[in-house]
This record gives C-alpha cells, sequence and structure tokens, in this order.
C-alpha cells in the first residue's frame, strides 16, 4: 500500500512539474507574438461654442502611423446631455490626410456629447467628446457613460449589420 501511495506521489508531482514548465513556456511565448495594430481617432472638437454657431467635426483617422483615407464609415452622432435617445447622425466626408467632418450647429444652450463612430481595418472605434454651447453646466448625473452605448466588436463583418 505504502508503494502504491509513493508512487501516486511521484506521479502527482510530475504531473504538477510538467504543469508549471508549460506555463513558463508560454509566458516566454507571448514575449515573441506581434502587437496588434490599432484603428486610431482623433476627435477633435472645441470644448465651448457659442449657441447658433456652426462647426466642423473632425476625425483624424490613422492606422500604424498611416492616414486612413478609405474608413468604412465614419459616422458623427450628437445628441444634448440626458437626451441619447435623439440623437443625430451625420456623415463624416473624408477631405485629405485620413480626415472625415462633418458641420453641426449648436442650436440651443447645453451640453452636447458626441461619438466619433468610425469603422476601418475591420475596427470599429467610437471616441466620445462634449462641447459646451453657451452657459451650459455639465451634469455629471446625465453624463453619457460610453458603456451605455452599444459597442461593435473588433473584426465584425462590415456588410452584415443593419443600420443602427
Amino acid at each position: 500500500m505504502k508503494k502504491k501511495l509513493f508512487f501516486i506521489l511521484i506521479v502527482l508531482m510530475t504531473a504538477l512539474a510538467a504543469c508549471s514548465n508549460n506555463e513558463a513556456d508560454t509566458t516566454e511565448d507571448d514575449d515573441d507574438l506581434p502587437e496588434l495594430s490599432v484603428l486610431e481617432v482623433d476627435f477633435d472638437v472645441p470644448e465651448h461654442v457659442e449657441v447658433g454657431e456652426t462647426i466642423d467635426l473632425t476625425a483624424h483617422v490613422s492606422f500604424e502611423n498611416e492616414p486612413v483615407e478609405d474608413a468604412h464609415e465614419v459616422l458623427f452622432e450628437v445628441w444634448t446631455q440626458g437626451d441619447a435617445d435623439n440623437s443625430v447622425e451625420l456623415e463624416g466626408i473624408h477631405q485629405k490626410d485620413g480626415t472625415y467632418t462633418a458641420s453641426f450647429t449648436f442650436e440651443e444652450e447645453a451640453v452636447y456629447e458626441m461619438y466619433a463612430h468610425t469603422t476601418a481595418r475591420e475596427q470599429h472605434i467610437m471616441p466620445l467628446e462634449t462641447v459646451i454651447a453657451g452657459d451650459a453646466e455639465p451634469s455629471e448625473e446625465d453624463a453619457h457613460d460610453e458603456m451605455d452605448h452599444e459597442h461593435h466588436e473588433p473584426g465584425h463583418d462590415e456588410h452584415d449589420h443593419e443600420d443602427e
């Protein structure tokens, strides 16, 4: 009986040693993996505007430090803080050097929140910005949380989804 117990103990110790060696090998292999390239969007809007002012919402899109001239979609979604259900969507128009713009008029004194929904290189990114029109005061309670909005997963098939 003692021999069996001793044998089982040796087998278990060998198995544990093999598992820990595999973990070390995996960690070393992770260092050899190439770094994934990420779509980058610099969403450029002012912090404050005057009521009635029209500005260009601007997104500078790049991938691997090169301008993206052929984004599948750059869609600006704008709403007044606390009223995301009544958003306005504006299609970004490619200008040059990976820059996409759309004009928007801030018609009322309010805090506006906006996404630059950007899809390119099989990735989707949607930076969030806030613009204050006039003397409006931001409300922490009504501030839009990025996690409240439906996100698209990277690598989705750009042609299989319906209008959002």
